[in-house]
């Protein structure tokens, strides 16, 4: 185990180098497909468009006729999902609709709004390029194009893709089997009423969430009570059941705190603590073959470490890649002093002053304060080697919408 708290940046190293922990595959229906993690390279078995069709509606025009104010007859019509073949004559226009097939012997489509028309006959009021409104057959995907790569997300952006290249059924890997505990014997369920010392457990609605993606199957395996042999016999029997266990809370260095002496004895700690604020108290370990990650209590902690850190590693434990979240540049509209050898993601509005964005610092920032995640629009976050922020100073800015 480390004796120095690790960066960020190791504990990525660390957690790019773990095997994938998923390969059980099923074959799914692509409408059940959103959030999976893709088994298998698709390729495309046909070309996309599968033939030359129109992008508009209007005329398809031969190239000799491109003349404005010409008086061309138009006597035929091609519509969405006809089979005929047919060619133009010279002197002639067919009318065509939006995705119809297009004449064998014609490569030009004139918008019907720029045409004046009467009694079948066709006026061009202006003349389209040669090659205009059409769409030629595999312009967007040729037959045998790889489209998506194994360990693919299937997403908004390409779900409409498998399914245009006519996939309906998909290989992907099985959902990755996760439970999930938060620890203290002070929380209770939301209420109005708490007595004496006892908390609200936020943080179980905050991993229920958090875990809430297509390609988990989760459970809630309870509130782990201040006890050591409690804490034992729960994590042995999870490790059982679980590619991952997660937990909140219990795993710093007071005497209550038994999650770190539990994986000692019977698993083992890859690393504790990590060199950031908030998330000092990180540690992931494992049980058998089960990974544990052991997240601290305060609820600003566990969901910034989660989003940062947790997610793509789990992302690439199912099947994915690891992927750190987008960032964006900002500038900072602030002066603070921060300790070194610790990065910090410090909580910000963000604001745009005379067209360049700006990052105005929360005014709470402590690892407890809830709200500092409820109000503000994402973080900064600060490297270890920097002391003093000034105004104007950039830094990476990741967005909640983007983490979360």
């Amino acid at each position: 185990m480390n004796k120095h708290p690790l960066t960020k940046q190791q504990i990525i190293k660390f957690l790019i180098k773990q095997k994938k922990i998923i390969h059980q595959t099923e074959i799914i229906n692509l409408n059940k497909s959103k959030g999976r993690i893709l088994a298998e390279n698709i390729k495309s078995k046909i070309n996309l468009p599968p033939f030359n069709n129109s992008a508009v509606d209007g005329y398809a025009i031969l190239k000799n006729d491109l003349i404005k104010n010409k008086i061309l007859n138009c006597s035929k019509r091609i519509a969405a999902g006809d089979k005929k073949e047919i060619r133009i004559k010279k002197g002639e226009v067919i009318r065509i609709f939006t995705g119809a097939k297009m004449p064998l012997n014609c490569s030009t489509v004139v918008m019907q709004e720029n045409t004046t028309i009467k009694d079948n006959k066709i006026i061009l009021k202006k003349i389209p390029r040669i090659g205009e409104n059409f769409r030629l057959k595999g312009e967007d995907i040729k037959k045998n194009k790889k489209i998506l790569t194994k360990g693919s997300f299937i997403n908004q952006q390409n779900i409409n893709l498998i399914a245009a290249v006519g996939i309906n059924k998909i290989k992907v890997f099985k959902k990755i089997k996760i439970g999930y505990f938060t620890s203290g014997n002070e929380l209770k369920l939301p209420t109005k009423k708490l007595i004496n010392s006892q908390i609200n457990n936020s943080n179980y609605f905050s991993l229920h969430s958090l875990l809430d993606s297509n390609y988990i199957s989760k459970k809630y395996c309870g509130n782990l009570e201040d006890n050591y042999d409690a804490v034992k016999r729960k994590l042995f029997k999870s490790s059982k059941n679980f590619n991952l266990v997660i937990t909140a809370g219990g795993a710093s260095v007071g005497d209550e705190d038994h999650l770190i002496s539990v994986l000692k004895s019977i698993g083992k700690i890859f690393f504790w603590k990590a060199a950031i604020k908030p998330g000092r108290p990180l540690a992931i370990g494992k049980i058998n073959k089960t990974f544990v990650v052991c997240l601290p209590g305060n609820p600003v902690s566990v969901q910034l470490l989660f989003a940062m850190l947790i997610n793509p590693f789990i992302k690439s434990l199912a099947g994915g890649k690891f992927k750190q979240p987008k960032s964006e540049l900002i500038y900072s509209d602030f002066n603070m002093k921060k300790k070194t050898k610790r990065m910090e993601w410090l909580r910000v509005v963000k604001k745009n002053i005379y067209k360049k964005n700006y990052a105005l610092k929360y005014p709470k920032q402590g690892s407890g304060t809830i709200s500092s995640i409820s109000y503000s629009d994402g973080i900064i976050e600060i490297p270890e080697s920097i002391s003093q922020i000034k105004k104007g100073d950039i830094f990476e800015f990741y967005s909640f919408e983007n983490i979360f």
